[in-house]
């Protein structure tokens, strides 16, 4: 740089700046002229417009006021405004910089119509004791401006009526009520009516009624009972025999069962003008729990009730509709000849070399081969597998257990004694006890396997535990006509005592 440059530099540089200082003040001294984007606006309630300043010089503050809007005002360049209520609203816009500002007011400048009424409404309680109070929020969009409510009785007729927006009802005469409300502003009308929305009690009417988590279970686990009586239960008493505990007070009492055994239970509930009860003998059926692998009761479905939880799989149609030996309307299942239910379990139902039993209650007139259970035995012949089948001839083989593994197996074949498709309910268990088989119907020994292998058969085929159907490699067959009923599979051999004992529950 010359030293020509240097001198002359700083003078330079103060003459710009003046410059742009000039310049600044010009334009703060240009005419500032307050305009607003748009001739008028016509919008329906509760829609927002989006205003624009498009004033004339250079503003650097807005204040902006809105009638009749929200918000009332805003300093915002550009804001955006909501109207809720039908009218012909002012804007006011006033623009200013350090030196000048500028105002415009345009009258009339927004007009806002009446919205379209969608009448909504909601209730904080739909069932309610005599005299309880009720309230109705008010949801109808269109912004509404007027009410009118009718609560009507079924059979009285319109019994209360309100003009309020949100209004609060105490119903002192008994039954349910349809709810009507019709909303308008000047340019729409809606209505809406909700069919027998309220039902009000009788403070002083009471009926016992009761639900459960199971009708079915096995000893030392929980069944969890639920008042669900009507009416104005101020107090309640339960009573269930041989359960743990033997009485409650509870609404949802838990309660345990400690013996094998079908037991009563009674409900009481009462308010200071009426009790009812409400008593079932025989409800709860428990069946013993001790080395319990699983237990379809088949009470409207085919759940294990047992304490592993298993899960299963239904194949074809089996009705639950089915009367028990009990007339119990619904605790059997009805297999159609072409249907089943399988427990799936690749390993907890693996009985292996140990004992083990299982019990069923059946009921057919078919004469058909049918299988009644089978564990494993999807690969055929020499898988390791066990069943019972039913019909294999009508002589020697009305009824086979078998247990079975590659190279061998061991078949107890029972003949007259096995006959079990009379029509009626006979109680069947299979019992493996170390090399033995045995089989119990209705309580009795009906057949005991004489050739004994020297050491008992691997039950272990990792498939799923079949009811109703034999399965094949590719398909099913022997699939079983008729009822079936409270099965179980115990990892143990039962006792004759036990045996007795389940037939009487």
């Amino acid at each position: 740089m010359t030293y020509y440059m240097k001198r002359w530099l700083p003078g330079l540089l103060l003459l710009m700046m003046v410059a742009v200082g000039a310049c600044k003040k010009d334009e703060d001294r240009a005419p500032l002229v307050a305009a607003i984007e748009g001739e008028q606006f016509e919008i329906l309630a509760g829609n927002s417009i989006d205003f624009k300043d498009v004033s004339q010089g250079q503003a650097s503050h807005w204040k902006w006021t809105f009638e009749g809007g929200t918000p009332e005002t805003s300093e915002l360049s550009s804001p955006t405004v909501k109207y809720d209520k039908a009218g012909k609203y002012k804007v006011t816009l006033v623009v200013s910089n350090a030196s000048q500002s500028s105002t415009i007011t345009k009258e009339q400048f927004v007009t806002v119509g009446y919205n379209t009424i969608n009448v909504n409404f909601t209730a904080d309680k739909t069932v309610v004791m005599q005299d309880e109070a009720v309230t109705f929020t008010d949801q109808t969009t269109g912004i509404p401006e007027t009410w009118s409510w009718e609560f009507i009785h079924e059979t009285n007729g319109k019994l209360y009526s309100s003009t309020q927006k949100n209004p609060v009802i105490s119903f002192v005469v008994a039954g349910k009520y349809s709810v009507k409300l019709t909303a308008t502003n000047p340019g729409s009308t809606g209505t809406k009516t909700v069919e027998k929305m309220i039902e009000v009690i009788d403070k002083t009417f009471v009926s016992a009624d009761l639900k459960v988590s199971t009708t079915a279970t096995y000893t030392g686990a929980n069944v969890v009972f639920e008042d669900i009586s009507l009416g104005n239960v101020e107090t309640r008493t339960w009573t269930f025999e041989g359960g743990n505990p033997a009485t409650s007070s509870e609404a949802r009492p838990t309660v345990a069962y400690a013996a094998p055994g079908r037991y009563k239970v009674k409900l009481t509930v009462s308010n200071p003008y009426l009790s009812s009860d409400k008593e079932i003998d025989k409800f709860i059926l428990v069946v013993p729990g001790d080395q319990l692998l699983a237990f379809l009761p088949f009470n409207g479905g085919a759940v294990d009730a047992g304490p592993l939880a298993i899960p299963t799989t239904i194949v074809g149609t089996p009705a639950f509709a089915q009367d028990d030996r009990l007339n119990g309307t619904g605790n059997a299942v009805t297999f159609d000849g072409a249907s089943g239910v399988m427990l799936e379990s690749a390993t907890l139902l693996n009985l292996g070399t140990g004992d083990y039993s299982v019990s069923a209650w059946i009921k057919t007139s078919s004469t058909a081969r049918m299988m009644v259970w089978q564990e494993s035995g999807k690969n055929g012949s020499g898988d390791n597998q066990s069943w019972v089948r039913i019909n294999d001839n009508a002589t020697t083989q009305f009824l086979r257990f078998n247990t079975e593994q590659p190279g061998g197996s061991s078949i107890l074949s029972i003949g007259t004694p096995g006959k079990v498709n009379d029509g009626t309910w006979k109680h069947i268990v299979a019992v493996r006890r170390g090399v033995e088989m045995l089989v119990y119907i209705n309580g009795v020994k009906a057949g005991e396997l004489a050739s004994k292998p020297a050491t008992p058969r691997n039950v272990t085929g990792n498939q799923p535990f079949k009811i109703g159907l034999q399965q094949g490699a590719s398909s099913n067959s022997n699939f079983f006509n008729g009822q079936i009923d409270d099965l179980m599979i115990y990892r143990k051999a039962l006792t004759e005592a036990e045996i007795t004992a389940l037939y009487g529950l």
